[in-house]
């Protein structure tokens, strides 16, 4: 019995000896050519094409997916070549639904979306445009119709 108890005793110490580590697939940055094990954890629905075109300064994000999927977004740097972490890891909820929003630093906003469930994790890449309002306003100005073909 005593040999029992010893050997229980150092089993249960080594294994609160040893520090649990959680391994996490993405950290702090991440290269702009990063790519996951996966491509159906997250599926983005804003926007649309994984690309789109706005006047405004900021942009919603969103996407859907399973719960407790773990997301993250991270903005490219060009001077730097990398992506760096601007949204802290969220994890999905019961409903599946996932939503942020990302400031428009620059006209060309490169953003890399990246999921986490057990051990899939997947990165989907999104690039939004930023235009002068005046562009936009000129752009609803214009009105095409069959005449102009002709004439």
């Amino acid at each position: 019995m005593k040999k029992f108890i010893s050997v229980l005793l150092v089993t249960l110490s080594l294994f609160t000896a040893v520090p649990v580590v959680s391994h996490a697939a993405f950290g702090g940055s991440l290269s702009l050519y990063a790519t996951g094990n996966s491509g159906s954890l997250i599926y983005i629905k804003r926007p649309e094409s994984h690309s789109a075109s706005t006047s405004d300064r900021t942009y919603t994000i969103s996407a859907v997916g399973a719960r407790g999927t773990k997301v993250r977004v991270y903005r490219y740097n060009p001077g730097a070549g990398t992506c760096y972490l601007i949204k802290n890891e969220a994890q999905i909820g019961a409903s599946g639904l996932y939503s942020t929003v990302v400031d428009l630093t620059s006209n060309s906003n490169v953003f890399l979306v990246t999921a986490e469930n057990g051990s899939s994790n997947q990165v989907v890449r999104i690039d939004i445009n930023k235009i002068r309002k005046s562009t936009v306003d000129r752009l609803n100005n214009v009105t095409v119709t069959v005449r102009n073909f002709f004439n």
